[in-house]
Formats: structure tokens, C-alpha cells, sequence
């Protein structure tokens, strides 16, 4: 930690503070010190656990649902299943186990090397890949679960009337917060008109602009459609970064390198690039009912019926019941989609 923590002191120093979506972007991706390059981030050693590895009725029946996608574009071209970050691969050796196909070819958009050696393990076939022009042309589902919450954010506060852009800043080896006047006016006139007057702390996730971007021009010239999960919200505004650290929250500015950072999805920015891209739109829709519309619960007997094992039985009720109960994962997290303007209808969203 004391190598990153150098790294970015020394970039504070320059002109006395940097913007908080440039301390997250140092400490995630720095290329040698960062928590996304180096790190084994999932699992009880790790500092956080997804939903695929909670439980498997959570993969299998997006598996289903991407299976349902493949059949509806009807393509006669080979087909692709692209995973967003991708874990440790959990998520695609669940939908694979749904229907074995050689049509469709799968793989990872991953820059973390312990996470890809994982992923090469459960896929020694799988492809990797660093940016979305690496990807090949091939009609393709992008699945995103807990993809749009790793990336950089600007905070941004109203202090007697004018507003500022939060910081950090350096004093006596500690990282503090500061408030500074705002760097990109343009980013910040062009987000501020879309909260409320009486706002006065917002966020902007500054990649998601270019991600939708960049996704919905791949859609464009070889159809298929991109799955987002994440945690967030539709309407509302405030401060939504967080650290984990052995899967507790911790101070935002005290493990650079160390600790996951994270912030809450503004659904509405994703509604509006997707909009702007003359783009399909669908959800949000909580991640309950998306997965109870798939046919988890009726997936959860069916598991139950396969085993005479009461600890498997328990097991996957209480796996289950984590990711859709509304006081766990099932109101927070958020499922939306977004393909070409076509015929496509995905199943699952209201």
C-alpha cells in the first residue's frame, strides 16, 4: 500500500490536490499498484462476493435468458457471450451449463491477471480481452454484472450557493478530503441540469458515456444487446462512495490499492446516453423481480427436488434468498438492457 499512497502524493503535489475520480482511478488501475490489476478481490478471502457465487440459480437462469436472445436474433453467424469483468467466471460456467452449444464462443473483458488465470481455468478456450474494439464482430450478449460501479466518479458540492468539485488533498501522510474549484465545466454543465433544483451534492461515473459508447456502436454493426446489474438508483442524488475491505466498509481515502471502491449506478445516465445513441431501452427493474420473471423460485424447487440432502436444500433457499430479498440484494441491485433499435424483446423486464 505505502508504494501506491507514494504515487499518488507525488501527483498531489503537483498543484496541492487531485479529483476523486483520479484517486480511484490510481488506485484501481494503476498499472502496477492497482487494486483491479493485482488483487484476488472476490470470494471469503477476498473483499466482496457477487451474486454468481452466492448462488447458481442466479447464473443459470440469465443462461436461459441468453439462450432465449441467441434464439430470437436467429442468427446464422457463430454467436458470442462477452462477460463484463467476469469474476472468476462463475457467472459464464452457469450459463454454459444451461445449453452447451458450439455456436457460441465466450469471453471475458478483464484487465485483473489473478482474475484471468481463474477465468482460464473454468475456460481454457475463453477469449480475453483489454477494450471493446478488441472484441470480434460476431452478433454478441454483454453481460455486466457489477461492471458500471467499479469506474471513476465526480463528486461534486453546493457551498453557500456556488458549487464546488471534492477532492483529495495530503497532510501528514493522511489523505483528506477538499474542495476545490470544478476542473471540466463541461461535464459538470452537462450532467447538473439533470438533478433536481434543490440538489446540492451529485455524482457523475465519468465512463459511462464512453462505455454505452462504445457498446452500442459494436450492437449497431453486429446486433445483440448488453445486460447491466448493479447496485444504484433511478432518481435521487448524494454521496454513494464506498470502500470494502474483508467485506467491511472502511474509509474511502485510507487503503488506495487495497480496498474496493465503489459508487452507486445513476440509472438515469445510462437511460439518457442510451437515448441519445438512438438506442433501445429496457428496466431499470430491480433485481428481484428480473430474476423472479426469469423463473428463479421455479428453479429453486426444481434443485430442491434433484437432492435428499437437507443442507443442500437449506443451502440453496438461503443463496436464493440473498439475492432477491429486497433487505439483501433484491431492491437495491438494478437490471436494465440496451440493444439496436429492432425487433428484440428480451424476456424478464415488466
Amino acid at each position: 500500500m505505502e508504494k501506491i499512497k507514494s504515487i499518488i502524493t507525488e501527483e498531489i503535489s503537483k498543484k496541492g490536490y487531485i479529483s476523486i475520480s483520479r484517486f480511484m482511478e490510481i488506485s484501481l488501475t494503476d498499472p502496477k499498484e492497482g487494486y483491479y490489476i493485482n488483487k484476488k478481490p472476490l470470494g471469503k478471502s477476498g473483499d466482496f462476493i457477487t451474486a454468481p457465487d452466492i448462488t447458481q440459480i442466479f447464473g443459470e437462469v440469465i443462461g436461459a435468458w441468453a439462450i432465449d436472445i441467441i434464439n430470437k436474433i436467429n442468427s446464422k453467424t457463430p454467436f458470442q457471450i462477452i462477460d463484463l469483468g467476469g469474476g472468476k467466471g462463475t457467472l459464464i460456467k452457469d450459463i454454459k451449463r444451461v445449453r452447451s452449444n458450439n455456436r457460441i464462443s465466450y469471453g471475458f473483458l478483464e484487465i485483473n491477471k489473478n482474475l484471468m488465470i481463474a477465468q482460464k481455468k473454468n475456460f481454457p478456450k475463453a477469449k480475453h480481452y483489454k477494450n471493446i474494439s478488441d472484441i470480434p464482430n460476431y452478433p454478441t450478449i454483454f453481460i455486466g454484472n457489477e461492471f458500471l460501479d467499479v469506474f471513476p466518479i465526480r463528486q461534486y458540492i453546493k457551498i453557500n450557493k456556488t458549487w464546488k468539485e471534492i477532492c483529495v488533498t495530503v497532510d501528514k501522510d493522511r489523505f483528506n478530503y477538499c474542495h476545490k474549484d470544478i476542473e471540466d465545466i463541461i461535464l459538470f454543465e452537462e450532467h447538473k441540469n439533470n438533478f433536481p433544483n434543490e440538489t446540492d451534492f451529485f455524482e457523475i461515473n465519468t465512463m459511462i458515456k464512453k462505455i454505452i459508447s462504445d457498446i452500442s456502436i459494436f450492437l449497431k454493426r453486429n446486433n445483440g444487446i448488453c445486460l447491466f446489474i448493479d447496485y444504484g438508483y433511478s432518481k435521487g442524488y448524494g454521496n454513494t462512495l464506498q470502500a470494502l475491505k474483508n467485506h467491511k466498509y472502511v474509509d474511502p481515502l485510507s487503503f488506495p490499492g487495497n480496498s474496493d471502491l465503489t459508487s452507486h449506478i445513476n440509472f438515469s445516465h445510462v437511460i439518457n446516453e442510451t437515448k441519445k445513441l438512438g438506442m433501445n431501452f429496457f428496466g431499470p427493474i430491480t433485481q428481484r423481480n428480473f430474476l423472479i420473471n426469469l423463473g428463479a423460485l421455479e428453479r429453486l424447487e426444481i434443485l430442491k427436488k434433484s437432492t435428499n440432502s437437507e443442507k443442500i436444500k437449506n443451502d440453496l433457499e438461503e443463496g436464493l434468498n440473498r439475492v432477491i430479498e429486497n433487505s439483501q440484494m433484491g431492491e437495491l441491485f438494478k437490471v436494465c438492457a440496451i440493444s439496436p433499435k429492432n425487433k428484440l424483446i428480451p424476456e424478464g423486464f415488466d
